[in-house]
């Protein structure tokens, strides 16, 4: 590859408002079918989009459609494209719009785009792509009363609208500029302040929301200067205000020890520039931990999404990464994030944006073949993806959006667990919870330097006359952080009450399941760590789901904290549910249906397994769909006894009503300072032997007793294990 090739790197992504499918790392179960799953419904079960309401709106929309066309009162509405296809891309559709529904216009095969839509007044929007600009042409507010043909060319478009992002310096951001000498080496003939920039530009239509997005990401010094400052401008046709044109942008150094992000909407579509106020920063510092595996490796890296949301639904997300091997700067990873968070237009305050950021925590180097040559490349095969930010009244929340994956190649993916019915469709949501929502500075530790729990997911549907269970790990941490990766984590089967080879296994038409799940790659304190989870589900259930906890805070009134001076100081919080998932084939997705389910929260000194219970009550007002389900609380101040450092951990058993059920261990979960035991002497004398074992409670125990326990050697001192 040559140095210019390589220099000029320009991507444009087209998001028209399509659903992002996330990957995890799953297991399939496989049952004969000799019932029918998707025609189970409890109507008295709260949830957010139910199969008969579905069907209802389908039936509605055809019946309407069949009416309509029976009554021959469909218009047949034809675009005829006039552009310079080397200059500008061919539409791949136009949209026709009517109050909140859609109607897609598609090449008929002839060069020409066609739909047929009932009678009406419509919005017309339509755009032709080039490498940094996209050109809308709108017929705004458009009686269609019959067959009618329109022209579509980007030279219609006479309003040129671009922008200007200023960092909190106040000075221009952008990227180095040079030129190629005549050897065809780069030269840098001005140095640039950012490395890498991306822009998204969106269409905005009020009372509708976003039609379309389009992200232009750009890396390293450029030759000219127009592109140095990575425009991503907009043409459009004369039209009202009820469009909206956004852009938002974000820039990073080489390092990615820092990202900047700013936003611009017009408040009518007129030619001009748009700038940000660069008074108008707010900054929020994220410091990530390295797992005990991170901390053996040489390699970090940063992902960076950003969404944008309308009414709680995703509408467009963008999203950069970096990841390389290098010297880690220390024990953790520090990211700064400079927002310019007034960006919320007073006349769409439905509108959002999310910032959610990223780091890889180790990788591996692997050796490719290609033809006679190995080339060592470097894979990231463990990350954490951060909490999101917001922006509200000036300020910047962290807020939890459901938990996250990454796909093949490695970028941070939207949630495919969370839909919601939307006018008979089915559309993915953001689905923040204001319970789990606090503003940033209330952060008080790392991101990685606390115990995760594993909020199971398990999804079911019908594949060739079969029942298909996938089951997904999500190992989510205090803040909401999501641990991703398949290193320190093992896998242990019970089918039918006997353990099997996971290798060899497959398995009868139907049976019981006992699902261990364990993750050790994690450390608190210097206290190594774990996360083990036990589901359990019988297939010969209609319900064959098992439940699960979503997510898990510490409070006190500082803020979200695992950690605390008295008992007295620490709240937990969670949620905990029974979603049983619930696919549409026809739309070849689903949702999640949620019941109630038993809980048993307890709680034991850090690894002695000495459990008590630990009281917790559900908050009915706080109960939230889609993606979270019921809400719990309870207090700390009843825990007694004394753990290592003050750790307990924490173990959390649910069943549902069918006898699926949950076990499962977060170790350590929260410490308690006054709690803490002093530690005896910790090494005796090179030729003393051990004469006995005791636990905490100074009983004494077995050689093969497990958990935190004190041996005492012939010498007179003794030493402190954790076996």
């Amino acid at each position: 590859m040559t140095t210019k090739l390589l220099l000029r790197t320009a991507t444009l992504t087209c998001a028209l408002m399509m659903g992002f499918i996330a990957r995890a790392q799953s297991e399939y179960y496989h049952v004969e079918m000799d019932y029918n799953p998707l025609g189970i419904v409890n109507p008295n079960v709260k949830f957010s989009c139910s199969y008969q309401q579905l069907n209802q709106m389908q039936l509605f929309e055809q019946a309407k459609s069949t009416v309509a066309k029976a009554e021959g009162n469909l218009c047949t509405v034809t675009f005829n494209l006039e552009y310079d296809p080397e200059i500008v891309n061919q539409p791949p559709r136009a949209y026709l719009i009517r109050g909140d529904k859609r109607t897609g216009a598609s090449n008929n095969g002839e060069g020409s785009l066609v739909a047929q839509v009932e009678p009406g007044t419509y919005d017309i929007v339509a755009f032709f792509v080039q490498a940094f600009a996209q050109s809308f042409v709108i017929y705004e507010q458009y009686e269609v009363n019959g067959d009618v043909t329109l022209t579509l060319n980007p030279d219609q478009c006479t309003n040129h609208i671009t922008s200007k992002c200023y960092g909190p310096d106040g000075e221009l951001l952008k990227k180095g500029l040079g030129h190629f000498d005549e050897n065809d080496e780069f030269v840098l003939d001005e140095e640039g302040n950012v490395y890498r920039m991306s822009a998204t530009n969106i269409l905005y239509l009020k009372g509708h929301g976003s039609i379309a997005s389009f992200t232009v990401n750009s890396t390293g010094p450029e030759t000219d200067e127009d592109k140095c400052t990575v425009h991503n401008d907009f043409y459009v046709t004369d039209v009202s205000d009820r469009f909206v044109f956004i852009q938002h942008r974000k820039a990073h150094p080489e390092d990615f020890s820092k990202s900047y992000y700013c936003w611009f909407s017009t408040d009518d579509v007129k030619a001009g520039v748009l700038e940000n106020n660069p008074n108008e920063y707010v900054q929020q510092q994220f410091t990530y931990n390295y797992s005990p595996l991170g901390s053996a490796q040489e390699g970090y890296g940063i992902d960076i999404a950003t969404w944008t949301s309308f009414n709680n639904l995703l509408d467009s997300r963008s999203s950069i990464s970096m990841a390389r091997k290098a010297e880690k700067p220390g024990d953790n990873f520090i990211h700064e994030v400079w927002a310019n968070v007034p960006y919320i237009d007073p006349n769409i305050p439905e509108m959002g944006i999310i910032v959610q950021t990223g780091f890889t925590d180790y990788g591996e180097t692997i050796i490719q073949h290609i033809g006679p040559y190995e080339i060592e490349q470097w894979m990231v095969t463990g990350w954490t993806n951060g909490p999101a930010l917001r922006a509200k009244d000036g300020q910047m929340e962290i807020t939890n959006v459901g938990h996250y994956d990454r796909n093949d190649t490695g970028n941070m993916q939207n949630n495919n667990l969370y839909y919601v019915n939307e006018n008979g469709r089915l559309r993915s949501a953001l689905s923040q919870h204001d319970a789990f929502t606090y503003p940033a500075q209330q952060a008080l530790g790392f991101l990685g330097n606390n115990s995760p729990i594993n909020a199971v997911k398990v999804l079911t549907y019908e594949n060739d006359g079969q029942v298909n269970l996938q089951i997904q790990d999500y190992f989510v941490g205090l803040y909401g952080e999501t641990l991703c990766g398949d290193k320190g984590v093992a896998t242990r089967i019970k089918y039918n009450g006997e353990e099997v080879d996971l290798e060899s296994f497959v398995p009868e038409v139907k049976g019981t399941y006992e699902r261990t799940v364990t993750n050790t790659n994690v450390e608190v304190d210097g206290l190594p760590g774990h996360n083990t989870t036990t589901v359990y589900f019988d297939q010969n259930q209609e319900d064959m789901t098992p439940p699960a906890v979503e997510m898990l805070h510490f409070r006190s009134e500082e803020g979200v904290t695992d950690r605390f001076a008295t008992a007295a100081d620490g709240t937990m919080e969670f949620c905990a549910s029974d979603f049983n998932y619930v696919y549409y084939p026809e739309l070849r997705n689903g949702v999640f249906e949620c019941q109630p389910v038993e809980v048993l929260v307890e709680y034991a000194p850090y690894g002695t397994e000495e459990w008590n219970e630990l009281a917790v009550e559900e908050i009915p007002e706080l109960f939230q769909e889609p993606g979270w389900g019921y809400f719990y609380r309870g207090s700390l101040a009843e825990v007694t006894g004394q753990g290592e450092k003050g750790w307990f951990d924490l173990r959390f058993r649910l069943q549902d009503a069918s006898g699926n059920w949950m076990d499962q261990v977060v170790s350590p979960a929260f410490r308690i300072d006054d709690h803490a035991y002093s530690s005896v002497a910790t090494i005796g004398s090179d030729n003393a032997r051990e004469i006995a074992r005791y636990n905490l409670a100074g009983q004494r125990v077995d050689a093969d007793a497990t958990g935190v326990v004190i041996i005492k050697m012939s010498d007179g001192t003794a030493r402190k294990v954790l076996k």
